[in-house]
């Protein structure tokens, strides 16, 4: 058989503590279960801002390397333009990355015909 053990009562000789949640000044501080359950989960922006930076870099990139091969000028200016927006979303290695290769195609495509012509 289990028996519950209850409490001791004041009637069987155990004062009963009285439980105050105030201080002397008489100011309650009292917690409720609200902290523990949150009404409203606000999502951060950074983690979206993050994953967007390494998208635009990666596309950057890519078009920094197809620029060596096809339209060097255009595909060139637009790698760097897009490592400036991934660099300023705060995917700072993936778009210097673009901007140099981008900004080695524009530059070799300029000025290899100038060279190569001496």
């Amino acid at each position: 058989m289990c028996t519950i053990k209850t409490p001791p009562l004041e009637s069987e000789g155990f004062p009963l503590r009285k439980r105050t949640h105030h201080l002397k000044s008489g100011e309650k501080q009292e917690e409720y279960a609200v902290e523990l359950a949150p009404q409203h989960i606000q999502r951060s922006a950074e983690g979206e801002r993050a994953n967007t930076g390494v998208v635009v870099g990666y596309i950057g990139l890519f078009l920094a390397l197809f620029s060596i091969a096809l339209y060097p000028i255009v595909f060139g200016s637009l790698s760097i333009l897009m490592g400036l927006l991934a660099v300023n979303y705060g995917s700072k290695t993936l778009g210097y990355t673009a901007i140099g290769f981008g900004a080695f195609s524009v530059l070799f495509s300029i000025l290899y015909p100038l060279l190569s012509s001496v």
